[in-house]
């Protein structure tokens, strides 16, 4: 049985859902056919979206969430253009809680990012409690104490020469865990930034594109953040440790076959950046 049905009386035989999805409409005799199942439908709802003549219902879908897109929201181009270079990364957040129906709108922002293949298999952790980010940010600052180590007693069997590669990498790695030890022995947390809230996107490593789709999820709601009056920042260091320390993994407790891909802190900023701040050019090879 298909997935999607036409109602031929009220289809026009435009072709457009033909022209969007030929693997699953075909045009005939002036006739458009479906046959859309798990062989060819990706449930994307485009076919829907798209139909002047309201004539397509996908039966594997919420009809009633198709609301008409009505008059399409434009950005002048200058001004989107500042807003994206406005974004800082922040680590000062005020003492501010951030509600749960806040919180439950970036979810929402996140919820229409575009995965590959429509996979939708993105999903968050939102941490608030104190308790779990103290204990999340320790087993990461002991991952990186623990590699600091191990880089420590490598260094010490490296010939004397000109820096390698290998060598800078190890004495950054020597530098993280000075840095993060001193930052912990004075109460101040060098992982989350004392941020409030803290969103960890993972997703099935099986899946098309894992790290893409939460890497493109975090940043919409970094970006749609910014309408809340909310700043963000990327944390890698936690998303390192994940992958290779089992004591955080453990902590964490991922489903089955899961990664984290992507870490946001999120929070009311404390500081107000006056200035855009510049970038070197991009590379580009034009062909």
């Amino acid at each position: 049985m298909s997935w999607v049905t036409i109602d031929q009386g009220k289809c026009t035989t435009c072709g457009i859902c033909v022209l969007r999805c030929p693997r699953c409409f075909s045009l005939k005799d002036e006739k458009v056919s479906v046959q859309a199942d798990e062989k060819c439908c990706i449930v994307c709802g485009h076919c829907v979206s798209l139909c002047p003549a309201d004539a397509i219902t996908h039966h594997r879908m919420d009809m009633n969430n198709f609301e008409p897109v009505g008059t399409p929201v434009q950005f002048p181009p200058d001004a989107f253009m500042h807003f994206i270079r406005e974004r800082r990364s922040h680590r000062q957040f005020k003492k501010k809680e951030v509600a749960k129906s806040t919180i439950q709108q970036l979810i929402e922002a996140a919820r229409f990012a575009p995965t590959g293949s429509n996979v939708q298999s993105v999903e968050i952790i939102v941490l608030e409690n104190g308790d779990r980010k103290k204990r999340l940010s320790d087993l990461t600052i002991d991952f990186f104490v623990e590699m600091g180590a191990n880089a420590a007693e490598t260094l010490k069997t490296l010939p004397a020469g000109p820096a390698s590669p290998a060598r800078l990498q190890l004495e950054k790695l020597l530098r993280y865990r000075d840095n993060m030890l001193q930052a912990r022995s004075v109460g101040y947390d060098p992982i989350f930034h004392h941020a409030p809230v803290v969103l960890m996107f993972h997703s099935l490593l099986e899946t098309s594109t894992p790290k893409d789709n939460c890497v493109i999820a975090s940043t919409t709601v970094g970006l749609f953040a910014r309408t809340l009056g909310l700043e963000c920042t990327y944390i890698g260091l936690l998303e390192i440790a994940a992958r290779s320390y089992p004591p955080l993994a453990e902590a964490i407790g991922l489903p089955e076959g899961h990664q984290i891909q992507s870490v946001l802190i999120v929070g009311y900023p404390k500081l107000k950046y006056l200035r855009l701040v510049d970038r070197n050019p991009i590379r580009v090879r034009w062909e």
